[in-house]
């Protein structure tokens, strides 16, 4: 069965990309002290998992952490993320973090989709660069851990997998600020059924 070299093209390529009222001044305070005590939450969370001994446990559970925060934002409404995001940032400010500095690694896809596509101006330039590059990073980073073991049929079949589920749990938001359309995810999920026929090709590579 042959596999079109363009299907191939269209999922590497994508690894390396490619109105609401204002609140009063009392709500804002108080969403910008919610969000200090959850990044103080996350704070003591990621302590306590680095105290593990084992470097595996540290991993499983930091990665249960993101899993739980994507799957939180992405049942909430696309309003509550951009708030809690922006005050999120907003927190790490007053905390001392320089402006267009902030840490984005707790954040969801979702969130850091919400700050890259920037629609209702909420976010900074920088801010809005700074997560159109965590996305990016987070996409390279899914490929060079799939390619770990080598690039043959097996892990790049698996990744082409990997990328349609990863779709279909994904918000819109998400989606659009990847760049990911329901041809590439349809692409990469029958990519992944005809690449298993032919192993010997990408052996050999």
């Amino acid at each position: 069965m042959t596999v079109s070299l363009t299907s191939l093209s269209s999922i590497m390529s994508s690894y390396g990309f490619g109105t609401t009222s204002s609140t009063s001044q009392t709500d804002a305070s108080a969403t910008v002290q919610a969000a200090l005590q959850k990044l103080a939450d996350d704070a003591a969370a990621k302590a306590a998992a680095s105290s593990s001994s084992s470097g595996t446990q540290v991993n499983i559970s930091q990665a249960a952490l993101a899993a739980a925060n994507a799957k939180a934002d992405n049942a909430k409404d696309a309003s509550v993320v951009l708030t809690e995001t922006r005050a999120n940032l907003d927190a790490q400010y007053a905390a001392g973090t320089a402006k267009g500095s902030a840490d984005l690694s707790q954040l969801s896809g979702r969130a850091l989709a919400i700050m890259a596509l920037n629609k209702d101006g909420s976010f900074s330039a920088a801010e809005s660069r700074a997560a159109k590059n965590a996305l990016q990073q987070d996409t390279r980073t899914s490929f060079l851990s799939a390619m770990s073991g080598g690039l043959d049929a097996s892990s790049i079949s698996s990744f082409s997998t990997q990328l349609a589920d990863q779709y279909d749990n994904m918000s819109e938001e998400e989606r659009e600020a990847r760049g990911w359309t329901e041809q590439f995810r349809n692409t990469s999920a029958d990519f992944s059924s005809k690449i298993a026929d032919m192993p010997s090709l990408f052996d050999q590579i």
